[in-house]
């Protein structure tokens, strides 16, 4: 039988039977619909995970000092420019991203009462800011102990937002960074909470420069020699930037450090950022550190990694669920099947007298379980879409803001769509085949005599 004539043949069995086979294929569309629902849920919060929550870089790795060990007598070896020069030795390096602690105390002192109208009427005038809100800087009291460290400024550059992240003139600004992980949980949380504005990227520029006392502090004495006053002034949100603390360009710190702490203080580095070539030498870049003296901080990837395997594993479990729904159907579907050779028997006998061949007969019942199976997987994908799309509208308009709240929380790989409607006529195929063997083998006389 030409294909031409089998697909005829196939639209008008289809279409005479609708009905059973729309019913057949309800089950389908709902497993379908959550197969596709439960995948882009996952995938979406793999993402906010991986891209906001824990960011990873694929070609950079944490080198810090060693840990000290219980009742160990070496002493810790030092991460210094003398090491870094070592590391930088190493075959696959690319290049290194210094970290520097601020060794001495620094604090803050904000008065909202100390805001000039100016800089408020400013303010006012920012996109998506409540002016409302504005006002609230007025009743502002806080005073904070400051930690922070410093950073290479090349680490950081395409994410400073307004000025320029470097060692500042004398009397100028220190230009600093904030986690873009605190400032969310601030937006989420405290700032919500408390009527506050936001920050934003539109809101960075517009931010007056806050007091900040170098080696001050408000609740220790252990402070030597004189206290600096001077200013810091918001630049950008960073990935890279100290959680819970101020990130300042490396060079800053490391001025401070001497001038407040010592030579030795200015010369150690707490941690390095190490860039290779590619990811082909992340193990043997890693080894050689080791035999180094230095460790891998290891630890934000490995709490990414556990959080996104338990999002993996509720995944799997919800898309089993929904693969069980489709078993089902295809179940179903068989049944639907044997009804339908059962009542078509006298014409498939006929068929097969007039030359149709019990290829012909296997092809034409598996050419309609294709065909069930594209239009039930369409509409299980259409049905899954718009359910994630109703999720988003309904969590924006009623969900409270909350910390690392994305625009969607859906992701829609590409091969997603390709693989929903597969499924769906693997499974029609899967339903159909047993009844299409049964039908290719009838008897062409038994059927048309009725025996």
């Amino acid at each position: 039988m030409k294909l031409g004539k089998l697909a005829s043949l196939v639209r008008q069995n289809v279409r005479r039977n609708r009905k059973n086979m729309a019913f057949s294929a309800v089950g389908l569309v709902v497993g379908i619909s959550s197969f596709f629902f439960f995948i882009s849920l996952g995938d979406g919060i793999k993402r906010v995970i991986s891209t906001e929550i824990f960011p990873v870089d694929t070609n950079r790795i944490q080198v810090v000092s060693p840990r000290a060990q219980f009742g160990s007598l070496n002493s810790a070896q030092r991460l210094d420019d003398k090491a870094l020069a070592s590391i930088r030795s190493i075959e696959g390096v690319k290049d290194l991203y210094p970290r520097m602690k601020l060794a001495f105390l620094a604090s803050t002192a904000i008065d909202g009462r100390d805001l000039s109208p100016g800089a408020l009427e400013l303010l006012k005038n920012v996109p998506g800011i409540d002016p409302n809100r504005i006002q609230a800087l007025r009743s502002v009291r806080m005073w904070l102990e400051i930690m922070g460290d410093g950073i290479d400024p090349r680490l950081v550059s395409n994410e400073v937002m307004a000025s320029e992240f470097k060692d500042p003139a004398p009397g100028d600004p220190i230009p600093v960074l904030l986690s873009q992980r605190m400032v969310e949980i601030y937006n989420g949380s405290f700032a919500e909470a408390r009527g506050m504005p936001k920050i934003s990227a539109q809101l960075i520029p517009f931010i007056p420069p806050f007091p900040l006392t170098l080696n001050h502090s408000f609740i220790s004495r252990d402070t030597r020699g004189t206290r600096l006053k001077t200013q810091m002034k918001l630049v950008g949100l960073s990935r890279h930037a100290i959680m819970g603390g101020i990130t300042v360009p490396l060079e800053t710190a490391r001025k401070y450090n001497r001038q407040f702490v010592g030579p030795e203080a200015a010369e150690t580095y707490d941690a390095v950022i190490v860039e290779v070539r590619s990811s082909d030498f992340l193990g043997p870049v890693q080894e050689e550190v080791r035999k180094l003296g230095f460790d891998i901080d290891l630890r934000e990837k490995r709490l990414a990694e556990s959080v996104g395997l338990t999002v993996l594993i509720i995944t799997l479990l919800f898309t089993l669920i929904s693969l069980i729904i489709v078993g089902i159907a295809a179940v179903n579907i068989a049944h639907t099947f044997f009804m339908i050779i059962f009542e078509r028997k006298r014409e498939l006998g006929l068929m097969r007298a007039l030359g149709a061949t019990r290829a012909d007969i296997r092809r034409m019942i598996l050419g309609e379980a294709t065909l069930i199976g594209i239009t039930g997987g369409l509409f299980g994908l259409g049905l899954g879409l718009v359910a994630c799309l109703l999720v988003d509208t309904l969590a924006a308009s009623f969900l409270p803001d909350f910390p690392f709240k994305p625009e969607s929380f859906f992701a829609y790989p590409p091969w997603l769509f390709f693989a929903s409607v597969l499924f769906a006529v693997i499974f029609c195929w899967l339903g159909a085949i047993v009844p299409a063997h049964r039908a290719a083998r009838m008897d062409p006389a038994r059927a048309l005599t009725g025996r």
